[in-house]
């Protein structure tokens, strides 16, 4: 005889390649599908996506984190099974809010800490500059409250519109290898779980 199941709601970080028929995202559209066809550029995915009667599909990075709500049947007197993998969980309010970056990073071995450098840094200046070219002095102007900059220097964020297309093109990339990379160090930087300790040689 089949135990009775019962549904709960949970929100998970996935890869959008992992996304599944009836998940729900943050922006409250629900997965229709996901494929990665011959017509899908290499390394990404369609996501068929649904909101109150309006379909779309959307073109996303197959290794982009997406969070999103999702139902999953569990028994109705299993409560191990409602537990959330620690790769997938979520911070609560009190977590995030009382985070201690400080701390974290202390608790980071050597190679953590210069891999998370490298990443961040490559955030820090190709990300942080998109946005701040364009192909017309008149896009430069409208892009952001630029009224402090002398013409001279207005002048330096008029670039080809082939430059500014791969320099926004680098800075999301930037952004998503930030993204994946902190991904599984979430359990250790909340202490979810203990690093392990490095082995002496």
């Amino acid at each position: 005889m089949l135990s009775p199941t019962v549904n709960t709601t949970t929100r998970i970080r996935v890869p959008a390649r992992l996304l599944l028929k009836g998940d729900v995202t943050g922006s409250n559209e629900t997965v229709l599908g996901v494929s990665a066809g011959v017509a899908t550029p290499g390394g990404k995915v369609e996501v068929s996506l649904e909101k109150a009667g309006r379909q779309r599909r959307a073109i996303w990075n197959a290794g982009t984190i997406i969070v999103v709500r999702r139902d999953a049947p569990t028994p109705a007197n299993d409560d191990t099974s409602t537990e959330i993998p620690l790769s997938d969980r979520l911070p609560t309010f009190h977590e995030l809010t009382g985070f201690d970056a400080g701390k974290a990073w202390d608790l980071l071995s050597a190679e953590q800490q210069r891999a998370i450098g490298v990443v961040v840094l490559r955030f820090g200046t190709v990300g942080q500059c998109e946005g701040y070219f364009h192909d017309t002095i008149e896009g430069v102007r409208k892009g952001f409250n630029s009224a402090h900059w002398t013409p001279q220097v207005q002048a330096t964020a008029v670039w080809p519109r082939l430059h500014v297309e791969l320099v926004e093109s680098a800075a999301r990339a930037a952004f998503e290898a930030l993204c994946e990379h902190f991904d599984p160090l979430w359990p250790q930087l909340f202490g979810w779980q203990a690093r392990k300790e490095m082995k002496k040689p």
